[in-house]
């Protein structure tokens, strides 16, 4: 078997509600917030605890344009697609 064919998929399943995805992988170390029908505003809670690789696969490979701002001591990340 190949090294290729070992490695788990990224999106396991591209056809899942992401919205249930995005609030399953933020938790309660972060908000989850529609900014519209296609885009999200996630706020950052918990930096250090925070599952950022698993939020930025979900969003990523389902090619949403990602971008994190600041805005005094908070962290957003901003999912458009």
């Amino acid at each position: 078997m190949s090294e290729q064919s070992k490695k788990p998929a990224l999106v396991i399943n591209p056809e899942a509600d992401v919205a249930l995805v995005i609030r399953d992988i933020v938790g309660h170390m972060g908000e989850v917030e529609d900014t519209s029908a296609s885009g999200y505003r996630i706020k950052v809670h918990h930096g250090g605890s925070f599952r950022w690789d698993e939020l930025f696969k979900a969003l990523l490979y389902r090619d949403f344009k990602v971008s994190i701002t600041r805005q005094k001591a908070d962290l957003y990340i901003e999912a458009a697609a």
